[in-house]
Formats: structure tokens, C-alpha cells, sequence
């Protein structure tokens, strides 16, 4: 049993440098990981061997188990070693039936003697931890559980992305990525990634990339367009507000949409307040909302410092009840506007 992180088992795997185990088992709700190991699971085994000569089988739903064992004894003709990839999350989740037990009982017995010239590599988003089979399976595996990362914790990819990118992330361009996806709790890897990627095109030669590259290539980025309209109201810009409204509705953005963010940097203020209140210090704070970077909390502080308290709350509920009579439609745009326009028309 060896247990990694997925991207130590990812470096493995792409080195083609050989583990113990015979099965690879990477499990767990973030397929962006999922994804990258599958995709080089075969070069991991075959290395330089022809694709027309590796003997893969893939197995992903309704499993015969008879078929599986057949396949996994049966030694490959061509390359001398051959790959089984078990993709069946019925089979290997929760067994909820006899039927199922019985099944899981019979697969662990199959993978309980993997044959030195075969590779089981198995890839499902949920395993049942609390039972017999699960443990076992573990145990017999290079196993790798892949959790997605949250956003405070996103730091440190970001950082390694663009390592492996050729350039480097200022520390502004880090901060203002994770002020961009500040409001969600799980960062979106894939769509990161792809940014990262047009980033390193657009900078070309320049190493190093600076927060202004970053609101020029994430400008796209759905979360983008309600993180500006939601700075612009924190910072206290009414032009900017209107104008980014225009645009926003210009592109069709559903209202519920920019309300979500508006909401949240409304509580997030309002939270401050609070805390504020109480007497904590601006490291409490901080510690109380899971904000990790200076340069944001002191951002927040500021912000928070242009507004009332009262005047925040009377924007949060008109915001709410925009949000509850939005299933009838009506001036959307509009009352969002007036909203706005009421907070913003005088300072704190």
C-alpha cells in the first residue's frame, strides 16, 4: 500500500518510473486530477511501445466480472504487458444489495492476484470507505485520492501552473486571481488551467506576468464579470458600476447571476462590520473569514471602511426581494440599478 498526492503520482507516472503495485487506484470528486492521470496511464505502461501494439481494455459499465478475469490472465501477444482500466463507479461504490456484495466479494478475489505483465488502473469518482472491500482494495493499491482544492488553498498550484508554464505569477496576479473566485468554495482546475495557458501565449518571452496581464486574459472567465461589478460597488464607484452593468447586460448576463456576487460581498462587508463591532483586530478578522492574504483583507477593510452598516443591510434585503420576484421578471436590470444607485449615492 502506498498512498500519494496527485501531483507526486502525476510526476510518476509521466517519468515512467515504476511502482510496486500492480493496480493504481485514483478516486474522488475532482476530475481535473482524474483526467490527467488517465491520460497518461498508458505511456506509463507501454513507454515507446506502438499504439496498434498495446492491449488495453477498458471496462466502464455493467461489468462482467468473467470477462474481466479473463481478460486480466490472458497474457498480451505484442508488447508483453497489457492494461485493464475499471471505470465502473457502480461496481465499486456502495453496495447496497446482496447482489452487489457479492459482486464487490468476487471482484476483490479477482484483483487479489494480478498476474506481473498486467496493470489494473482504476478511476471512479466515490469509493465507499467503510467497507471491507474498499479497505483491502486500498491496501493492495498505488492509491491517490483526488479532493478538490479550495479556493484559499489555490495559492500554491497557481504558483506551480505557471512554473510549469516557463513564467511567474506577481503576487498581485496571484491575489487577483483568487479575488476573481473569491465567492466560490471549489477552484475550477480545468478552466484555470486553460487561462493560465492563453496567459503564457500572451506574455510570450516576459517571465514575469503582472495582475494587469491577468485582468487583460481572465476578462472572459464567467466569474469575472460579477467580481468587477462587485469590487466597483465595494470600492464605491457608481460610473463604474453603470457602466459595467451596461455591458453586462449588453452580453444577456442573467441578473441572479451579478446579484450572487453583490450578495456575497454585501455579507462578506457586513460580516466585518460585525467582527468589527466585537473589538476584533483586523488578524482576527481575517482569521474568521478564511482570508489568507494580507493584501485582500486590508482591501476588504478599506472598502468596508466607505459604507454604513445600516446602509449595507438595507442593500442586502432590496437584493434579496430582488432575487424572490425575479421568477416574475419585470425591470430586472432596472431595480438592480436603482439599488445600486441608492447605496452608492452618498460615503459611509
Amino acid at each position: 500500500m502506498t498512498t500519494y498526492k496527485p501531483e507526486e503520482l502525476l510526476r510518476k507516472l509521466k517519468s515512467g518510473q515504476p511502482l510496486a503495485e500492480r493496480i493504481i487506484l485514483v478516486y474522488g470528486e475532482d476530475s481535473y486530477y482524474r483526467q490527467k492521470l488517465h491520460s497518461c496511464i498508458a505511456g506509463y505502461v507501454y513507454g515507446d511501445t506502438p499504439e496498434e501494439d498495446r492491449d488495453i481494455q477498458i471496462f466502464e459499465k455493467d461489468t462482467n466480472l468473467g470477462e474481466l478475469e479473463g481478460v486480466i490472465n490472458t497474457y498480451p501477444f505484442f508488447s508483453g504487458k497489457s492494461l485493464i482500466i475499471l471505470k465502473d463507479s457502480k461496481l465499486l461504490g456502495k453496495a447496497e444489495s446482496d447482489n452487489a456484495k457479492k459482486q464487490q466479494e468476487r471482484l476483490g478475489k479477482i484483483l487479489s492476484d494480478i498476474p506481473e505483465y498486467c496493470t489494473v488502473f482504476i478511476n471512479v469518482d466515490k469509493l465507499d470507505g467503510r467497507t471491507s472491500f474498499t479497505k483491502k482494495l486500498v491496501k493492495a493499491s498505488a492509491s491517490c485520492n483526488c479532493e478538490p482544492i479550495k479556493v484559499y488553498n489555490l495559492r500554491d498550484w497557481l504558483e506551480d501552473r505557471a512554473n510549469d508554464l516557463g513564467g511567474r505569477l506577481s503576487r498581485d496576479a496571484v491575489e487577483c486571481i483568487m479575488e476573481y473566485l473569491e465567492p466560490l468554495d471549489v477552484a475550477p482546475l480545468q478552466l484555470l488551467e486553460q487561462e493560465l495557458e492563453k496567459l503564457a501565449i500572451y506574455t510570450g518571452e516576459r517571465k514575469s506576468w503582472t495582475r494587469e496581464d491577468v485582468e487583460l486574459i481572465f476578462a472572459s472567465l464567467p466569474e469575472v464579470g460579477s467580481f468587477a461589478l462587485s469590487n466597483a460597488m465595494a470600492e464605491h464607484k457608481l460610473e463604474a458600476v453603470l457602466e459595467i452593468l451596461a455591458a453586462e447586460k449588453k452580453k444577456g448576463t442573467v441578473v441572479i447571476k451579478l446579484c450572487g456576487g453583490l450578495m456575497y460581498q454585501l455579507r462578506k462587508m457586513l460580516q466585518i462590520k460585525e467582527l468589527q463591532a466585537e473589538g476584533r483586530n483586523s488578524k482576527q478578522i481575517g482569521e474568521a473569514l478564511n482570508i489568507r492574504f494580507a493584501g485582500i483583507l486590508n482591501r476588504n477593510l478599506n472598502q468596508c471602511g466607505r459604507f454604513t452598516y445600516a446602509q449595507l443591510q438595507e442593500a442586502l434585503l432590496a437584493m434579496s426581494q430582488l432575487n424572490i420576484d425575479l421568477r416574475s421578471g419585470g425591470r430586472q436590470y432596472e431595480r438592480l440599478e436603482e439599488i445600486l444607485v441608492k447605496l452608492l449615492a452618498s460615503r459611509g
